[in-house]
């Protein structure tokens, strides 16, 4: 069962249990999983997870400007909405195994701080969905002296 189909069936669950939060949360994923959709893009080349971790850094994004606005009940409403898309997600490596990949890929290609993007690139071809690309580039600067 694909992301999509299973976000779809999970829809008509929630509607049917009348769960206004979730069912909201998953229409506007699949608002943007149809935009992707008809993108122009062949539909073996949309990759579902990015649409759905896309809509995860809006509401993060929008959950940092109301903590910025000291807007207490709409923080723990993006929280509750942010819990509900990373249930579809794929689980994201911790702190320290991305320090670890990150010290590795660095040691076996002898990287200097002019190729930090070729790092980059190495670390999120093998571990793209799994880990956060901003976290990638931090412990890289870091570990080059960037």
């Amino acid at each position: 069962m694909s992301l999509k189909e299973k976000i779809t069936e999970d829809l008509k669950i929630s509607m049917k249990a009348q769960n206004k939060l979730r069912t909201s949360v998953l229409r506007m994923m699949l608002a943007d999983i149809k935009i992707a959709d008809t993108s122009g893009k062949p539909k073996d080349q949309i990759d579902y997870v990015e649409v759905v971790r896309g809509y995860l850094r809006k509401l993060k994004k929008t959950r940092e400007e109301y903590e910025k606005l000291n807007v207490p009940d709409k923080v723990k409403e993006q929280d509750n909405e942010i819990a509900i898309v990373e249930e579809y997600l794929p689980k994201q490596l911790s702190d320290e195994e991305i320090k670890k990949i990150v010290s590795e890929v660095v040691a076996a290609g002898k990287f200097t701080v002019k190729e930090m993007g070729i790092a980059m690139k190495q670390v999120m071809s093998k571990y793209g969905s799994l880990v956060d690309g901003k976290k990638v580039q931090m412990f890289l600067k870091e570990k080059l002296g960037a």
